[in-house]
């Protein structure tokens, strides 16, 4: 697990560098004088990232007393990975062929039966609740649309 941590940790600040030297300053415009800067947010929560990844390598740069350790990732939680990233797969291809609505009904069906519900009728009500729940709020009380 150690090691685990030691690579998420660089990785971490690999990623947390490249946000603060390249993204961050291409994609956010400086504000106005006399105005806070909409980068300041975004630095300081990349800064957060970065000291919490070093904290995360500090706190695992030990001897390494067994030198193979068996991985934390059992076989099963691999598969549901695959199962989830299956899920949004066909939620992607339904999105860009059919639509959102589809796109959606199928994501939340799909993520609900890979996660293990069996009951029919939560399985059904689930997707319109939640679609028809987000039509009548954006729709109908605020009056805006989704964008």
């Amino acid at each position: 697990m150690r090691i685990a941590n030691l690579v998420s940790g660089v990785i971490l600040i690999v990623f947390g560098m490249f946000m603060l030297l390249w993204i961050i300053p291409m994609q956010i415009e400086e504000g106005p004088a006399g105005m806070m800067s909409p980068r300041l947010l975004p630095r300081m929560m990349i800064w957060l990232i970065l000291g919490l990844s070093m904290l995360l390598i500090a706190s695992n740069l030990r001897i390494n007393t067994n030198a193979f350790e068996v991985t934390p990732i059992s076989l099963l939680e691999l598969l549901a990975l695959a199962k989830i990233g299956g899920v949004f797969a066909v939620a992607l291809s339904l999105f860009l062929t059919s639509g959102p609505l589809w796109a959606g009904i199928a994501l939340i069906i799909g993520a609900q039966v890979v996660l293990g519900e069996r009951r029919p009728h939560v399985i059904a009500f689930v997707p319109f609740f939640l679609i028809g729940g987000t039509y009548l709020l954006f729709y109908r009380l605020l009056g805006t649309a989704i964008m």
